[in-house]
């Protein structure tokens, strides 16, 4: 290339001035830019962005400057133009951020510089005020703009302008330091490899254009120096990266300084052991233990839960963390499960964990993936976004499986195993089969996840190759499975959230209806395991078991009916106390007996362990009414057996108000797997299916919390 990307965008500069400079202006007027004309950042293939400036007290020139543009019309230049004076700029600005937003570039071109002058100074003391005000609807243009557009750190053909830590958001940056929220972060130099890129982007491609695909890439690479396009995909990379931290950190400010100026005394609560919302950021308690460093986990899942920011000193904190053990213990395991299983927030969370040099402390196999570009053309991210991406579909599902926590451990690790030279689903089930024995899953866990990472593949081949009616086809599906209906419908799911973040057309309505059948066929041929009564031991009113090996609290309860079941668990969740599994069951003449395994935030477990003040809680009585919950996706089914399935999101209170909506119960079962509420319940005498299920997902998903008995045994 003759011209460097400079020289490009100085020479489309000059042309566009000079054609502007031919505009013949109404007296007492000014003209001014905005966009890339103003910000010298013009490719031959560039809009122009122009207002005519007219004083407050002047005529009205709207409808008489329609030929004022003709010169820049005659030049086949695409203009957006617009007549205003500088209180109409300013009540703009005022009134709606992101048109405030489009005109903080605005420059003097030419006529009343004093004119010009009074709309930048209208224009910016507008701003200040409608960017304190209006803050949150600000950044949630700016959320809804990376969530269409995506990080340009993770497309194979990322969007240069309009991705996260692309061009508009060096923009954002400013635009917030405008508005005195945060200071302007040094990332010329990032912002300059981006602009140059785009800027021979629209040489290659001869038109304006954004997304940076491979056939250009090359050209591209070679232009500015680099030995190949896949070096020129790194230097982009990480200059993205380092713009995406430069907007995490501003908007972190900018935050803490909208919510000083507010007068709202920031709140402290706590998440977790050591972990605490200070404000709208999460951080550290006065004195955390850092020898913990399942620490790094508590916070991360908070994050992942609560969808906080984590403050960046706590960042420094959790770097100087000690590794983590080989064999990690039971807490840790729910909080890793807790980062995969939200579906606004997962990505957010691993992503920050990954620049801090923390995620391959939990993942040790996430390096060789990293920016890894894959070699299949149907791939719109990396194989390390594609994967986070499968995670999170798979989280929007995942109150539809009975096993959520291992069905994000294979998203997690399906295409993990690229990059080594061997079938990818392979190592991937090596990869997969070590993290789940530092999770210290057992045996039958392991061997499940390790089988649908092995054959992720499996159901899209066959559904290409066979008939999916065929025996044939229902038998490779049961072959694949090793007979297990767990994993089939692990499978079933996993197969189309891979494809569907794969890219667009990858996952089609043909392929659905072949998987869909031929899963539905193989699960048929297997008769499914029915739950059973659980074994309860209650010798007290209530009481505590500690199982110091497994770090495992347990609170055991006996109760004369089953409405009395809201004191325990209004208590439980009075101490702060989570419910990671419960087995509840009926006794003679309406008797109800309880465990409930329990993992505590607020306080370390052998603090918790303290039978005589649980004992005493009880008994004063104080402790009858559960919290309210917030509605959260819920699904409720009966199985065989007449058992009700409900799979929920985990809050504190769920179980109560869950119990709260159901007639007289023979037993229950409950677990929590990640962040993923799973309880299975068999009734007592007659009840209707129907009325049961609507129940359910009024106390779960309508809100109220508060659900509509069914039964005259209910818990009220």
């Amino acid at each position: 290339m003759d011209s460097s990307p400079a020289q490009v965008r100085a020479r489309a500069h000059a042309a566009a001035a000079a054609v502007v400079g031919q505009l013949h202006l109404p007296p007492g007027s000014a003209l001014a830019a905005t966009g890339s004309f103003a910000r010298q950042e013009m490719t031959p293939h560039s809009d122009i962005d122009l207002i005519l400036l007219v004083p407050d007290a002047g005529p009205d020139l709207a409808d008489s400057v329609d030929g004022l543009w003709r010169p820049v019309w005659d030049a086949k230049y695409h203009l957006d133009f617009a007549v205003r004076t500088p209180q109409e700029c300013a009540a703009i600005a005022l009134e709606d951020s992101s048109a405030g937003f489009a005109q903080l570039d605005l420059r003097f071109i030419a006529g009343d510089r004093p004119l010009c002058e009074q709309a930048r100074a209208a224009l910016l003391g507008a701003w200040r005020r409608q960017i304190q005000r209006g803050f949150d609807g600000f950044i949630d243009t700016a959320i809804a703009r990376w969530h269409r557009s995506g990080r340009v750190a993770a497309m194979t053909n990322p969007d240069l302008k309009n991705g996260r830590g692309g061009l508009r958001d060096v923009q954002l940056l400013k635009a917030l330091a405008l508005g005195n929220l945060c200071d302007m972060p040094d990332v010329r130099a990032h912002h300059q490899l981006l602009l140059d890129v785009r800027t021979l982007l629209h040489v290659h491609a001869r038109r304006h254009r954004d997304t940076l695909d491979p056939e250009f890439a090359a050209e591209i690479a070679h232009d500015l120096g680099f030995n190949d396009r896949y070096q020129l995909t790194a230097a982009v990379v990480s200059a993205a990266t380092a713009i995406e931290r430069a907007v995490e950190s501003g908007l972190a400010t900018a935050r803490a300084v909208v919510h000083r100026r507010g007068g709202r005394q920031a709140p402290r609560r706590p998440l977790d052991i050591d972990v605490i919302d200070a404000g709208g950021s999460i951080m550290l308690s006065r004195r955390p233990d850092l020898s913990d460093p399942w620490l790094l986990t508590r916070v991360a899942a908070a994050s992942a839960r609560t969808g906080l920011p984590i403050a960046q000193a706590t960042w420094e904190q959790l770097c100087a963390l000690p590794a983590p053990t080989q064999l990690w213990p039971r807490a840790a395991v729910d909080d890793f499960f807790s980062i995969l299983s939200s579906p606004e927030h997962t990505g957010r969370v691993i992503g920050e964990l990954d620049a801090h040099g923390l995620w391959e402390r939990l993942v040790p196999d996430w390096g060789p993936i990293r920016g890894l570009l894959p070699r299949e053309r149907t791939h719109t991210h990396s194989v390390d976004h594609h994967c986070i991406n499968t995670v999170i579909r798979c989280a929007q599902r995942r109150t539809e499986v009975a096993r959520p926590d291992l069905l994000l451990l294979a998203a997690l690790f399906h295409d993990m195993g690229k990059g080594y030279g061997r079938p990818h689903a392979q190592v991937g089930a090596e990869l997969v089969t070590r993290q789940a024995a530092r999770m210290r899953l057992n045996l039958a866990d392991r061997s499940r996840v390790q089988t649908i990472v092995a054959e992720h593949t499996t159901l899209a081949r066959l559904a290409a190759r066979l008939d999916p009616a065929s025996d044939a086809a229902r038998d490779a599906v049961l072959d694949a499975a090793q007979y297990d209906p767990l994993t089939i419908t692990l499978l079933r799911v996993l197969a189309k959230a891979d494809a569907q973040a794969t890219g667009p057309g990858v996952w089609t309505r043909g392929m659905e209806a072949a998987m869909e059948q031929m899963c539905q066929r193989a699960l048929e041929f297997l008769r499914p395991v029915i739950p059973v009564r659980p074994h309860v031991v209650a010798p007290e009113d209530i009481g505590l078991r500690m199982d110091w090996e497994h770090q495992q609290l347990t609170v055991y309860w006996r109760g004369s009916y089953q409405r009395e079941l809201v004191r325990p668990l209004a208590l439980i969740a009075a101490m702060g106390w989570t419910v990671v599994g419960s087995r509840l069951v009926a006794g003679p003449h309406g008797t109800f007996r309880g465990e409930f395994d329990i993992r505590t935030v607020q306080q370390s477990l052998a603090d918790a362990a303290d039978a005589a003040r649980l004992a005493q809680s009880y008994a004063s009585g104080t402790y009858s009414v559960l919290p309210p919950i917030a509605p959260e996706p819920t699904t409720a089914v009966f199985d065989r057996g007449g058992i009700l399935v409900v799979r929920t999101v985990e809050r504190v209170a769920a179980l109560g108000h869950l119990l709260g909506a159901l007639p007289d119960v023979e037993w229950v079962r409950h677990e929590v797997l990640g962040a993923t509420m799973i309880v299975h319940v068999q009734f007592r005498g007659e009840y209707e299916r129907v009325a049961i299920v609507q129940a359910v997902m009024r106390a779960l998903a309508g809100g109220s919390g508060a659900g509509s008995p069914v039964g005259p045994g209910s818990l009220r």
